[in-house]
């Protein structure tokens, strides 16, 4: 008993000290906090650096720098350099790569990541990191990986944007061209309690695993009295919202309500 007691209190001292932690943080570092940067390296060259797609993420950007340690001098020779900013997401990721880029064993990388919300800046603090083996992406059979992967992304890309055009076709020729691509959350007083319909309606779909993949789907978005409306890129958008968030959602089919 006396030990469960004394776990209790140790974890309680720790989300205290955790707490004290966070409340002498400047609240940009306290929001860039949740986002986590991954770093992968390839041979003879290449690096990727990638973060999770969030509705908290308007622009993704990078600073990166790669030296290594010089007798000579107290800080690295900083001789490679990658300053990129993306707003394109990936696979459900911000991702920035320089396929020209080499980068050995024990050099030293440099970096910080910036995130633009809500039409703000905000920096993370600079990082750094000694490369070593983990970093590496060595697949068992690396003949022609990179562009044999690229092509049968783009192909695997084509062949979805070619069935989905088929089933619109289809759904079109069931349901009627009276059917909207629009969907709809109820909420009472909805204009007093939603200041950024866009924003709401990305986090209600991004805390759904299975909607995340379409939160970038979402094309117009708007207040209404009784509740917030919003606009998929397509039909099937609209159908997977529908059936994906069943259970999870309050979402309804605009054309029921009208």
């Amino acid at each position: 008993m006396r030990l469960m007691q004394t776990c209790i209190w140790w974890f309680v001292l720790l989300g205290t000290l955790k707490a004290q932690e966070e409340a002498h943080l400047p609240e940009y570092l306290v929001f860039m906090k949740q986002f986590a940067v991954h770093i992968q390296l390839s041979e003879p060259s290449g690096i990727m650096i990638w973060t999770r797609n969030s509705p908290l993420i308007e622009m993704f950007g990078l600073e990166l720098y790669v030296g290594r340690n010089n007798q000579n001098h107290r800080e690295p020779s900083w001789d490679r350099e990658l300053l990129v900013n993306t707003t394109a997401i990936v696979d459900g990721k911000f991702l920035i790569r320089d396929d020209n880029m080499v980068v050995e064993k024990g050099e030293i990388v440099r970096y910080r990541f910036s995130v633009l919300h809500k039409k703000t800046l905000h920096h993370s603090n600079f990082r750094r990191i000694i490369v070593t083996d983990h970093l590496f992406y060595r697949p068992k059979n690396n003949y022609c990986f990179s562009q044999c992967l690229v092509n049968e992304q783009e192909q695997l890309q084509e062949e979805i944007a070619h069935m989905k055009s088929i089933l619109e076709e289809k759904i079109m020729q069931c349901v009627g061209s009276q059917t909207s691509k629009y969907l709809f959350f109820p909420l009472e007083n909805a204009a007093k309690l939603v200041s950024d319909s866009e924003l709401y309606v990305k986090y209600r779909l991004w805390h759904v695993d299975a909607l995340k993949p379409l939160v970038n789907n979402v094309v117009t978005t708007y207040l209404a009295h009784n509740g917030v409306g919003f606009e998929m890129y397509t039909l099937i958008d609209k159908f997977k919202v529908l059936e994906l968030g069943e259970g999870y959602l309050d979402v309804v089919d605009f054309d029921s309500v009208m």
